[in-house]
C-alpha cells in the first residue's frame, strides 16, 4: 500500500512537470507564429494554418503511439516500416476488391498484432528497447519490400475520401483523426489506471514493481498501440497519394521521436504529457511551413530544423526543473 501511495504522489510531480513543460511550449509556439505573421502575412491564415494541420496530422497520430511508448520507458523505431508494411497489406486488400470497411479493420488489426509482438519480443530477450527495435525495423522494411514484390501498390481512387475528404468542405478529415486520437490519449494517459501505470513503469520501475504492476504487460499493450496508430497512419497515407511504396514512412521514427521529445517526453520515460505531444507536432509543422515560405533551400531547412529542435528541447527541459 505504502509503495502504491508513493508511486501515485511520484506519477503526480512527474505530471505537474510535464505541465510546465506544455506552458514553456506553448509559448514557444505563440512566439514562433507571431514572428512568422510579421515576416509574411501569408502566414497567418486560415488556410495555411489548416494546411500546417493536415500536414502534421498523419506524424502526428504516429507520434501519439510513440510517446505512450515512450513514457512507459520504450523506443520504438519500428513505425515507419511498419506503416509501409500495413500500407501494402492494405493496397493488396482493396485490389482484391474486400470491401473498405474490412480493409480499414483487417490493417489496424495486422499493425496492432505487430505492435504485440514487438513488445513481446522486448520484454522476453530484456534486449535493449533500441537494439531490439532497430532489429525490428529492419524486419519490417523486408516484409515492406516483400508483400508488394518490390513494387509500389496502385489505389485506381480507391479509399480515396478517407485521407482528403473535407469536412463542410473545409476542414480535411485527417485533422480530425488527429485531434480525436490526441482526446482518446490525453483521457486514457491523465484518468485511467493504464496511463498511471505506464507513467511509474517509465519513472521507476521497481517501484512501479513493488506496487504490484505488470511491468510486461504494459509495456506490450504500450507497443500494441503504437503499432495500431502506425497502420491507422498508413491508411490515411495511402488515401493520400493512391498507391502504397515500400519506403513510405522512413523518416517518421526520428520525427515522431523529436516530436514528442520536444512535446515534453522523455526518453528515459515517466514523464510527458499529450497536450505536450501535440503541441511538439505542431511546432515541427510551423517550423517546415515557416521555412518553405521564406524559400530556405531544403539543405539548409535540415540545419536550421536541428537548430531549432535543440533550442526547443532544452527551453523545455528548464521550465519542467530538469538539468540539462
Amino acid at each position: 500500500m505504502k509503495n502504491a501511495v508513493a508511486g501515485n504522489k511520484q506519477v503526480a510531480r512527474w505530471r505537474n512537470k510535464g505541465n510546465k513543460s506544455v506552458l514553456y511550449l506553448l509559448v514557444i509556439t505563440i512566439l514562433a507564429i507571431l514572428i512568422m505573421s510579421l515576416l509574411d502575412p501569408k502566414f497567418f491564415t486560415a488556410r495555411n494554418l489548416l494546411n500546417i494541420l493536415n500536414q502534421q496530422s498523419t506524424l502526428g497520430i504516429a507520434t501519439i503511439g510513440v510517446a505512450i511508448a515512450m513514457i512507459s520507458g520504450c523506443i520504438d523505431l519500428t513505425i515507419g516500416n511498419l506503416l509501409a508494411c500495413t500500407a501494402a497489406i492494405a493496397a493488396l486488400l482493396l485490389n482484391a476488391q474486400v470491401a473498405v470497411v474490412w480493409v480499414i479493420i483487417l490493417t489496424c488489426l495486422s499493425g496492432l498484432v505487430a505492435g504485440f509482438v514487438n513488445g513481446l519480443i522486448v520484454v522476453k530477450t530484456r534486449i535493449d528497447t533500441f537494439i531490439a527495435t532497430l532489429g525490428l525495423m529492419s524486419v519490417y522494411q523486408g516484409l515492406a519490400l516483400i508483400i508488394p514484390g518490390g513494387n509500389n501498390i496502385y489505389l485506381k481512387g480507391k479509399l480515396a475520401l478517407f485521407g482528403t475528404y473535407r469536412v463542410a468542405g473545409l476542414v480535411p478529415i485527417p485533422v480530425f483523426y488527429f485531434l480525436i486520437a490526441a482526446a482518446i490519449a490525453y483521457i486514457v494517459m491523465r484518468f485511467f489506471k493504464f496511463g498511471r501505470r505506464l507513467y511509474s513503469i517509465g519513472g521507476n520501475p521497481e517501484t512501479a514493481y513493488l506496487a504490484g504492476i505488470n511491468l510486461d504487460r504494459n509495456k506490450i499493450s504500450a507497443y500494441a498501440i503504437s503499432g495500431f496508430l502506425a497502420s491507422f497512419t498508413s491508411l490515411i497515407v495511402i488515401s493520400r497519394i493512391g498507391q502504397s511504396q515500400p519506403a513510405m514512412g522512413v523518416a517518421y521514427p526520428l520525427e515522431a521521436i523529436a516530436a514528442a521529445v520536444i512535446g515534453g517526453v522523455a526518453l528515459s520515460g515517466g514523464r510527458g504529457s499529450i497536450p505536450g505531444v501535440f503541441l511538439g507536432v505542431i511546432l515541427l509543422g510551423l517550423i517546415r511551413n515557416s521555412l518553405n515560405i521564406l524559400r530556405v533551400q531544403s539543405f539548409y531547412q535540415y540545419v536550421m530544423l536541428g537548430v531549432v529542435i535543440v533550442i526547443a528541447v532544452t527551453l523545455s527541459n528548464i521550465g519542467s526543473g530538469k538539468k540539462v
